[in-house]
């Protein structure tokens, strides 16, 4: 399967093709008669609409492959992992070619969950159609408020090949200037921030302790989250790490911590995509973590922290509703820390909340039952200026859960990672840390979201007969925009044989394109 057609869309050969019928057969309503006339002109007069529909409003196309997974899928099998439960997509192996139907199986699968890797069998593989999705083709062409925004899933066609459509994301805007760092997108040297939209679907599994593997496999041996202070002979403290629900027991004012095993899981925060097993080999710094946290008694402290140097963030609440954002340098003798407090209502004993404490775009926040209510500002987490951007993490970032003088309960612990933007030193032309790339009028900067797995602005070199002798590679022009990526209204549907007849789709994963 050659690069490009790993990053297309195609038109879906299930729709009829209903403007050459008409054409051909030239009829005329004066050539019929009767009931059989009437019910000739209704359907003559179906294809012609369905024709100018298509035209002009919204077209189906079939996603074959997998560039923006795992926002949407190309060609695809799902697997349940045996040591964890989790389930995931993954991609057939790079020889196979989705245009042909074929699905060839990967020498080896990795869940993203537990990192347990195995070999596909066919008995147990199901292949999948990719997703079916509809395109707004109107929309752009009002323009004004309607035009191209960014963080928008858009169609296009090929600079290389007029025949044959991409999908991506658009990430720059005509006139501006561009540039990733660290996985960010800067534009016009200032950081772009994924709307909350974007954001829900580029947020990527790290671990989640509701699915731990199998303690009898050499990956699930040592446990994600560990504690730093063993608990007492009294037994009070953290328990249940190994555990699909950790504890914490003690009813005196010593603060205890569990951590991210910053040993064992340093390859955990990496930009690991599941659907094709791969990752750039970076470490990403926007992470989140996200529980469910039930109090039981006490009047103490839960808090939650992560450092990302040169900076510790934290978020503390107690019991009795008091909540607290901090921030402090992890040099001792830096300035002094910033701290946003709010004062809610006490937590209920028994009632759960959902926790989520994230960094993400140079950005910290907490959410409480899905509401923001402290977050960092830019005057006082600012984003790297161009001169001290440092290209990446050199170490993944740390993560802490403390308590003190509490008896709670934390479900559904987990963590998750952003979208990584990928500069690779041997592909990557345009937009690279410290060599911006500036857009001019009517051009599209475009990345897919399985970054080291794209074929996009980053690198393209090839430009067809199609495009003026004025085109710049690396662009989408505006007049190559199809439309906006819109609805999944045909998830992953499940050939049933070889002439692509199929089964119930996948009805679960119908959703708008976010």
């Amino acid at each position: 399967m050659s690069e490009n057609e790993c990053q297309t869309v195609q038109a879906d050969p299930s729709e009829p093709a209903t403007a050459a019928p008409v054409a051909a057969r030239r009829w005329t309503w004066a050539s019929v008669g009767g009931q059989a006339g009437e019910t000739t002109q209704t359907v003559i007069t179906g294809l012609i609409l369905a024709f100018i529909f298509r035209a002009f409003f919204v077209e189906p196309f079939i996603i074959p492959s997998g560039s923006m997974a795992e926002s949407l899928l190309g060609a695809h099998a799902t697997r349940t992992c045996p040591q964890c439960g989790w389930e995931y997509d993954f991609a057939p192996a790079p020889t196979a070619s989705p245009a042909d139907g074929a699905f060839v199986l990967p020498a080896e699968t990795v869940c993203p969950n537990c990192r347990h890797s195995a070999v596909p069998q066919p008995e147990d593989t199901i292949p999948k159609a990719g997703d079916r999705i509809l395109v707004h083709k109107w929309l752009y062409a009002l323009g004004g408020l309607l035009q191209p925004q960014r963080w928008d899933v858009i169609v296009f066609r090929d600079p290389a090949n007029p025949d044959q459509h991409f999908i991506k994301r658009l990430i720059g805007l005509p006139g501006e200037s561009l540039e990733i760092v660290d996985g960010d997108v800067f534009i016009n040297g200032r950081i772009a921030r994924k709307t909350p939209e974007a954001q829900q679907v580029l947020w990527h599994i790290v671990f989640d302790q509701s699915h731990l593997p199998e303690a009898d496999d050499a990956v699930g041996r040592w446990p994600r989250w560990v504690a730093l202070n063993p608990p007492p002979e009294d037994g009070h403290g953290w328990s249940g790490m190994d555990t699909r629900v950790i504890r914490y027991d003690a009813p005196d004012a010593t603060p205890r911590s569990i951590v991210f095993n910053p040993d064992t899981g340093r390859e955990y925060l990496m930009d690991l995509c599941g659907y094709d097993g791969r990752s750039s080999g970076a470490f990403v710094g926007d992470v989140r973590i996200v529980a469910e946290m039930t109090l039981g008694a006490g009047d103490g402290l839960c808090r939650w922290e992560l450092t990302r140097p040169p900076h510790r963030f934290g978020a503390e609440l107690r019991s009795g509703g008091a909540v607290e954002l901090r921030m402090e340098s992890t040099d001792a003798a830096a300035a002094p820390p910033v701290i946003h407090a709010v004062q809610l209502p006490a937590f209920a004993l028994g009632r759960p909340y959902r926790i989520e404490f994230g960094h993400v775009d140079y950005r910290v926040y907490l959410k409480i039952d899905q509401r923001e209510v402290l977050a960092t500002t830019d005057a006082e987490y600012p984003p790297p200026a161009d001169a001290v951007r440092d290209p990446g993490l050199r170490r993944p970032v740390g993560l802490s859960v403390t308590a003190a003088n509490l008896r709670l309960e934390l479900r559904g612990l987990r963590v998750d990672r952003d979208v990584y933007y990928t500069p690779s030193s041997d592909r990557t032309r345009r937009a690279a840390p410290g060599n911006p790339f500036v857009l001019g009028a009517d051009e599209y900067f475009v990345l897919g979201d399985n970054s080291p797995h794209s074929h996009d602005s980053r690198e393209w070199t090839e430009v067809g007969p199609h495009l003026p002798p004025d085109y710049r590679p690396g662009t989408v022009r505006r007049d190559q925009i199809v439309g906006l990526a819109a609805f999944v209204y045909l998830p992953g549907l499940l050939p049933l044989d070889a002439r692509g007849r199929m089964r119930v789709p996948d009805m679960g994963r119908v959703r708008f394109v976010r």
